[in-house]
């Protein structure tokens, strides 16, 4: 069956703005073993934090301005802030605080990797524009 929601029914339905919400009500999920939510809730918890993880270490590798951590931190958000508005635009996904704020923690997992030594020596060589 096919659903055909105008923006106000899609901003109903599929919106959440509370910070955590979506984060606790899938732990839940998962640490109660529930047979149908528990594997959809952790592939969604971990996706969404690792999604991202390679913008944290591809971005200050390609472009030098982004190793600083300010500059790398707005224009990560702006990325996922814009996909997140896409997604809301084309009415595919959810457009959610949680989806945010775990995409922007994996971007700084990914971006805390490149301030090792080891990645530094690995990545940081005269690739970058």
């Amino acid at each position: 069956m096919l659903n055909f929601y105008t923006y106000g029914e899609y901003f109903r339905e599929n919106t959440n703005f509370v910070p955590f919400r979506t984060i606790i009500e899938f732990v839940r999920y998962f640490r109660a073993d529930d047979a149908v939510y528990g594997e959809l809730s952790f592939d969604n918890l971990w996706g969404n934090l690792a999604v991202f993880m390679p913008a944290g270490i591809f971005f200050p590798a390609l472009w030098k301005k982004q190793r600083s951590f300010g500059v790398f931190a707005l224009t990560i958000t702006a990325v996922i802030i814009g996909a997140e508005i896409v997604q809301f635009l084309t009415m595919r996904g959810s457009c959610d605080i949680d989806d945010f704020i775990l995409n922007i923690s994996g971007a700084f997992i990914g971006f805390a990797f490149t301030k090792l030594n080891i990645v530094k020596k690995l990545i940081f060589t005269d690739i970058s524009f």
